[in-house]
C-alpha cells in the first residue's frame, strides 16, 4: 500500500512470471528462461554445465547425439590413458562418470536435439532452435547467455577420395575407432599415423586383427606412449605410403592398393577392413549464420573463453586460440572457464578488491 492508503498499481506491461528459485529456470512469455544454454555434451560441455551449477545457476545441456560427446561415439571401449586420477579407464565408463556427476550437480540434459537456428531474444538473450534427429519436432529454448561446446559433432572425417572408397559398407570402413566385434581375426589396415591412427591399429591389435598401417609421412605423429606401444606390438607400417585404390565387390573390401614415395610399382595389401584415421575437416556453416567470428574453420575465443559475440562463449576442440592444445583434459579445463565466464556475464557479480576486503 502506498502511504495515504492507495494501492499501488501494477505495471501494466511488464511480466515478470513466476518466481523461480536460484539456479533454476525461469518461465516467461517465451517459454522457460535458462541462465545458460550449452550446446553439445562432450567433457568440454559437461564440465561447462557442473561448474555452471556450482555457481548456482541453471543449466541446459543440448546435444546432437547421445550426451558423453566423442567418448561414447568414438572412443566407446577404447581405453582413455590421460585422464588425471584414473589409469586406463574406458571411454563409455569415464562418459558416465561425467554425466553421473553432472546429474548429481542437478545440471539438465538432452540428447538428439540438432540446434539449427540462434537469434537474439531480446530480455531472455537468445532464442535457440532445435530439431530433434528422430522424430524431427521442433523445439524452442531460451537462455540468457551461450556456451559452445561441439566439439568432434561439427567435424567430418576426411576421405582418401581414391576408387573404390564409396559404396563400401559399415562392415568394411570406419572413419572412427573400429568396433572390436568387428574386427577380430580379420586383416584391418589401418591409415594414418597420428593418435587416432595409432591406437585404433592398438585396438585392433587387441581384438585379434592383423594389422598393417599405412602412414603418408616419413614417421608416427602421435604421442611418444602410443608410438612406444605399436612398436611393442610389431605391427607393421609403411611410411611415406599413400592408397591408391581399393578393390571391393558387393560392398565388401578384397585388398588395398599403396604406393610408396620413391617405389614405381605399388603394393596390394589383402585387407578385410579399413580404417581410415586421417584427420576431420570441421563443418561450421551453422556457426557462421549465428555471426560467431571462425579462424582457420575453427570458432576463435580469448583466454576468457569469449567469442566474437556478447553472451556467446565457446570451448573444447572446436575452439582456436594461442597455444591451443587439444586433449580431453584442456576441454574440460575449457568448460570450468566458459562457465565462469558466463557466470560473470549473466550475473556480473561485484568484483573485490584486497582494500575492500580489509576496510
Amino acid at each position: 500500500m502506498r502511504r495515504g492508503g492507495r494501492a499501488a498499481c501494477p505495471a501494466a506491461t511488464a511480466w515478470r512470471g513466476p518466481r523461480s528459485r536460484p539456479g533454476r529456470p525461469r518461465r516467461t512469455r517465451g517459454g522457460w528462461l535458462h541462465e545458460v544454454l550449452i550446446i553439445g555434451g562432450g567433457p568440454a560441455g559437461l564440465t561447462a554445465g557442473m561448474y555452471c551449477r556450482m555457481r548456482k545457476m541453471s543449466a541446459l545441456v543440448v546435444d546432437s547425439g547421445r550426451v558423453g560427446g566423442q567418448l561414447v561415439s568414438v572412443y566407446g571401449d577404447k581405453p582413455v590413458h590421460d585422464w588425471p586420477g584414473v589409469h586406463d579407464i574406458i571411454a563409455n565408463e569415464l562418459a558416465q562418470r561425467l554425466i553421473d556427476h553432472a546429474k548429481a550437480l542437478e545440471v539438465e540434459m538432452t540428447g538428439n536435439q540438432k540446434v539449427e537456428e540462434v537469434t537474439s531474444g531480446g530480455e531472455a538473450g537468445f532464442d535457440v532452435v532445435a530439431r530433434d534427429v528422430v522424430t524431427k519436432e521442433e523445439r524452442r529454448h531460451r537462455a540468457s547467455s551461450l556456451i559452445v561446446a561441439i566439439g568432434g559433432g561439427a567435424f567430418e572425417p576426411r576421405k582418401l577420395k581414391v576408387p573404390g572408397e564409396d559404396g563400401l559398407s559399415e562392415e568394411a570402413l570406419t572413419y572412427r575407432m573400429p568396433d572390436k566385434a568387428k574386427v577380430a581375426g580379420k586383416k584391418v589396415v589401418v591409415v594414418g599415423g597420428g593418435d587416432s591412427g595409432l591406437e585404433s591399429a592398438q585396438a585392433a591389435h587387441e581384438a585379434g586383427a592383423k594389422v598393417t598401417m599405412i602412414q603418408a609421412m616419413d614417421r608416427f605423429t602421435g604421442m611418444e606412449s602410443n608410438i612406444d606401444l605399436v612398436n611393442r606390438m610389431e605391427i607393421p607400417r609403411h611410411f611415406s605410403t599413400r592408397v591408391r585404390q581399393i578393390d571391393a565387390e558387393g560392398g565388401r573390401i578384397q585388398a588395398v592398393w599403396a604406393a610408396t614415395k620413391g617405389v614405381s610399382d605399388p603394393m596390394r595389401l589383402e585387407c578385410d577392413y579399413l580404417v581410415v584415421n586421417i584427420g576431420a575437416a570441421p563443418n561450421l556453416d551453422a556457426v557462421r549464420s549465428w555471426g560467431i567470428e571462425v579462424e582457420s574453420n575453427l570458432i576463435k575465443v580469448d583466454c576468457s573463453m569469449r567469442t566474437s559475440v556478447e553472451g556467446v562463449f565457446a570451448c573444447g576442440d572446436i575452439v582456436t586460440y594461442e597455444g591451443k592444445y587439444k586433449l580431453l583434459l584442456t576441454a574440460a579445463s575449457e568448460g570450468c572457464v566458459a562457465a565462469q565466464s558466463a557466470y560473470l556475464h549473466v550475473r556480473k557479480p561485484q568484483r573485490l578488491t584486497m582494500t575492500d576486503l580489509w576496510t
